[in-house]
């Protein structure tokens, strides 16, 4: 039977650094060199200082980045990421190298110092742009670099070399570019969507793939909402990297596992997808729905486990091939004979040299204190002079007729990042169709720039609306609040649409800033840094009015149905800032 111990133990490491590397060499050590990651800690105390220097670097960017955990379900594994990456480092520490003799030069801890100070820019950044992927990409870098520097002195490029995939592991938290994953999503979308309704129409049950919906006689599936294969496809690619590790695979056979994880997670999706469109058709929108998670649940785990059955499989074929890799087999031969390792370093007692002398630690940890404290002074001191934000809310009119509340879906979700959402429709008194969303941010949630990214000229043609133009603006005063309406002019086979949308900041930079309706730039976000511009919270109302005749109709109805849907309670502004410190 295949073990653990087995497959670490048959020339694990021969295959994750080049010929005559440190992972060559760590047989020749003696058993007490490689002891786990804790107990060589707990041996060499001197150690201490410097990891928690190291620690504190982590705890930080994770603490940037875990809100993408929480709003977006295609990263929740995030979570997983940082204990995963910390076993791979405790099972390479167990086959480490010998460490070098001393530390070096003291001049290349300019270096290290370098990034420490580099992190007080980044971070000033990334406060008013926790959603910008590019800044938390370079965050991750910067900490990356700083866990090589310490590698770097306790056991030079041997050191770097052998402990660089646990470290760059911890990029597979990070979101994808908005870019690749849009492109991504909606090809695995088209897909999925052609694929299941042709695969259902050969099993006989006879069904038409439209955009991306699938109609199986009266009753349709919508794959866009969360069934493109995206969500598995995501962890997969993560679980895949791991698994390649956690069996000391070779680069071909890690090459292969990955693609594999591409596929199983997408067919298992389309299986998800077939399943669900079967039971909408056969009994119902309601039972499909309860059964879409469990469904969703049963193809995670079984992508896991595939992935997990097909890393042992090539674990096995490694070791039938005597510990070589699936690449030096195609190339040399199954009968070539396996090199012998080299001498292992010599280097006298067990002692391992602490990374970073005690006072750069104190300096480091310094730093990072400082840089938290300058960028919550810098947005508090541009803050200082802005008004108290109203307390107000929504009171939907649930007794009205038609009255119907439904959930965004899952991408859209993704996207906004927000904390709350509702979106209602129901029949105004002159019977237009009256619908409604209401989004809220609150403060550092994500950019300010975020809600102007997304509007009703991107959105609504989507949903088979043409866009015919800006109509005005509309101002509807509640009490101390005063909301701004952009006007949109749409057409739905040849009946005018009229769309209403406001972005409300909850306290605004100054009583004329208004966030655009556009993409914006990498040198605005900065403009916006150096002005002391965070998101201090906001909100989004969108309307779309069927029916109406004309605009002047339509405004009088949001007039009528916002007078008593807006609750508006002003508060103290001692209230509201202790209520902004809390958030």
């Amino acid at each position: 039977m295949l073990t653990r111990a087995s497959i670490t133990n048959s020339n694990a490491l021969a295959n994750a650094g080049p010929p005559g590397s440190a992972d060559d060499a760590r047989r020749a050590l003696p058993m007490e060199k490689r002891r786990g990651f804790l107990d060589g800690v707990a041996r060499n105390r001197a150690l201490l200082p410097g990891l928690a220097l190291i620690a504190a670097t982590w705890l930080l960017l994770f603490w940037r980045l875990h809100t993408e955990w929480i709003v977006n379900e295609l990263y929740s594994y995030g979570w997983v990421v940082p204990f995963l990456a910390l076993y791979l480092f405790s099972e390479r520490w167990r086959a480490r190298p010998p460490a070098a003799e001393g530390r070096p030069h003291p001049s290349w801890l300019v270096l290290p110092a370098a990034l420490l100070v580099a992190y007080l820019p980044m971070r000033v950044i990334n406060e008013a742009n926790p959603d910008w992927v590019k800044i938390n990409f370079y965050l991750t870098c910067l900490v990356a670099a700083f866990s090589f520097g310490a590698l770097f002195a306790i056991g030079r490029l041997r050191y770097m070399w052998h402990f660089a995939f646990p470290i760059l592991f911890t990029f597979t938290a990070l979101p994808w570019p908005i870019a690749i994953e849009d492109q991504l999503v909606q090809t695995l979308t088209r897909w999925n969507t052609l694929v299941s309704a042709d695969t259902l129409t050969l099993c006989g049950v006879p069904a038409i793939a439209t955009g991306n919906i699938i109609q199986v006689g009266s009753s349709w599936v919508n794959v866009a909402d969360a069934c493109s294969g995206i969500r598995s496809l995501q962890t997969a690619f993560m679980m895949s990297l791991f698994l390649g590790e956690f069996h000391r695979l070779g680069l071909l056979s890690r090459v292969l596992l990955m693609g594999s994880s591409f596929v199983v997670a997408f067919l298992l999706n389309i299986g998800r997808t077939m399943t669900l469109t079967w039971i909408n058709a056969a009994h119902g929108g309601e039972v499909m729905e309860s059964w879409h998670d469990h469904v969703g649940t049963a193809v995670m785990v079984s992508c896991i486990a595939g992935l997990w059955a097909l890393s042992v499989l090539f674990a096995r074929l490694k070791q039938k091939l005597g510990g070589r890799s699936l690449l030096s087999a195609l190339t040399l031969g199954t009968h070539a004979p396996t090199p012998p390792a080299p001498a292992a370093a010599s280097v006298s007692g067990n002692q391992i040299p602490a990374p970073f002398p005690a006072g750069f630690v104190v300096f480091g940890l310094a730093v990072l204190a400082a840089a938290e404290l300058f960028t919550e002074g810098w947005y508090r001191r541009h803050e200082a002079h802005l008004d108290p934000p109203p307390q107000w809310t929504i009171d939907w009119p649930a007794h009205a007729p038609g009255f119907q509340q439904t959930e965004f879906p899952d991408r859209t979700r993704a996207i906004l990042k927000y904390n709350e959402g509702e979106t209602c429709s129901w029949i105004t008194p002159e019977g237009y169709e009256f619908q409604m969303y209401y989004i809220r941010w609150h403060a550092g949630r994500v950019s300010k720039f975020l809600s102007g990214a997304h509007y009703p000229t991107v959105c609504m043609p989507a949903t088979g609306l043409k866009y015919d133009g800006r109509a005005g603006v509309l101002d509807i005063p509640a009490g101390p609040l005063d909301i701004r309406f952009t006007n949109f002019l749409f057409d739905s086979n040849g009946a005018p649409v009229y769309v209403f949308h406001a972005i409300i900041e909850d306290r605004p930079a100054a009583d004329t800033e208004k966030i655009d309706y556009r993409q914006v730039s990498s040198s605005e976000r900065i403009a916006s840094v150096l002005n002391g511009h965070r998101n201090l919270g906001q909100r989004v109302i969108g309307i779309s009015i069927f029916g109406a005749t004309s605009l002047q109709d339509a405004e009088s109805a949001v007039r009528d149905q916002l007078s008593g849907m807006l609750k508006v309670t002003p508060v103290p502004r001692a209230v509201a800032a202790l209520s902004i410190q809390q958030q």
